[in-house]
């Protein structure tokens, strides 16, 4: 435990209250959000969501995976829902059983109900990979609640598609690159391991490959380190086992797709290139609107631009409390690279993506929750000190609720 949370209050009461209040939250999403692109009770469905369902109704009625032959950009492909069939198959297999017992009319919610369980997975998973930071309960509590009430999560998490898993599967993979880095356990125990989580991911959603090269970079640090080869060597372990358990869906996806991907079948052709200043602020701006606010049926008004813009404002402040934390140099300090290197490989995914298609959405950073979490919390806490740690934990809790205010003005 970190000897600034000596005396820190108790946030058992909090924790519980805040997480039970997110919970039935998520419940509310999960029965009351519509199915596709509609609003009703002030909230809008998910535009891809029938396509994600047919993805698993097809895996249930032909027990074979589909074949994508149109993008969500030509005419008729949000009546169709066909333009998701090139996603990776581990999401859509789990849900096909749920789906096959309950019947095609329900198959959303079946669905849903698989994304609501990765959803609380993933609170639990946060929870003791903040543990492995070293960080006292107080400050794992407020990170856990964070990330339950922030409304990206929360939506995403309730609803049918592909994200909440991969997501879940992305925490996973960022305890175990922190464990790399905090303990000596066996390196083939370890490299199985990351092999499997690795591959798993890959199964589930593409853009998982962010944690490729930083399980490499590990892998470089540790032989440097350590002064042996065999140290880098040890990575053909993990990596051997993506290409034989991950490998066949990408080498179907470059015989059907003409790309391992598939990145062009399923956003459709890429973009005329703008200039890199135009695209970069077009990544930047929307992915901080929709990090926060995942929903685009709220209009423009003066109180949504003064909601947006607040939660623009106050990155700045978390990045310069994130620097004043590594300055400290605090027993995580070496698992806080490891976050770093996680976030900013998403970075650098989310600007490749956006420079080649533009359509660039907040929960694509979301594969580094675990970065995300830390990052927006703990050096906040830890700045506040255990005598403003309540006031901490108030402004944390606003921080992440204020975004659902947007609400009031559908």
């Amino acid at each position: 435990m970190d000897p600034s949370s000596k005396g820190a209050p108790d946030t058992t009461l909090s924790f519980r209250v805040l997480l039970t209040l997110a919970i039935a939250l998520r419940l509310y999403l999960l029965v009351a959000t519509p199915v596709g692109q509609a609003v009703a009770h002030r909230l809008e469905g998910l535009n891809d969501e029938p396509a994600h369902v047919n993805y698993v109704r097809y895996l249930v009625a032909h027990r074979a995976f589909p074949v994508q032959a149109h993008h969500y950009r030509e005419p008729g492909a949000f009546a169709r829902g066909d333009y998701e069939y090139y996603q990776a198959p581990l999401y859509y297999s789990l849900a096909a059983p749920f789906v096959a017992a309950v019947g095609p009319r329900l198959a959303p919610y079946a669905c849903r109900l698989v994304a609501f369980v990765c959803g609380l997975l993933s609170l639990v998973v946060l929870g003791r990979l903040l543990a492995q930071l070293r960080c006292p309960p107080s400050w794992r509590r407020m990170g856990v609640v964070f990330v339950a009430l922030l409304p990206t999560h929360a939506y995403f998490t309730s609803l049918a598609s592909n994200d909440s898993l991969s997501w879940l599967i992305g925490l996973i993979l960022t305890a175990e690159l922190v464990a790399m880095v905090r303990t000596r356990g066996s390196p083939r125990a370890n490299g199985v391991r990351l092999g499997l989580l690795l591959a798993a991911g890959l199964l589930t959603k593409s853009s998982l490959v962010l944690f490729l090269p930083v399980a490499l970079l590990l892998y470089v640090h540790r032989a440097l380190a350590s002064r042996r080869a065999s140290a880098l060597t040890a990575a053909l372990l993990p990596l051997s086992l993506v290409l034989v358990i991950a490998g066949p869906w990408y080498a179907r996806n470059q015989i059907l797709y003409g790309s391992p991907m598939a990145l062009g079948v399923g956003f459709g052709p890429p973009d005329a290139s703008p200039s890199l200043a135009p695209s970069l602020a077009h990544t930047l701006t929307a992915t901080v609107r929709y990090f926060w606010f995942p929903m685009q049926h709220v209009s423009r008004s003066a109180p949504v631009l003064v909601i947006r813009w607040l939660g623009a404002a106050v990155l700045p402040f978390h990045a310069l409390a994130a620097l004043l934390w590594f300055r400290r140099r605090p027993p995580a300090t070496a698992g806080g690279v490891v976050l770093v290197l996680i976030l900013w490989s998403a970075l650098v995914s989310v600007a490749m993506l956006g420079r080649s298609w533009g359509d660039i959405e907040g929960r694509f950073l979301m594969p580094a929750l675990g970065s995300i979490a830390f990052f927006l919390t703990v050096p906040v806490l830890v700045l506040a000190g255990p005598g403003r740690e309540r006031l901490a934990w108030v402004y944390l809790t606003a921080l992440a609720v204020h975004p659902w205010a947007l609400l009031a003005f559908a």
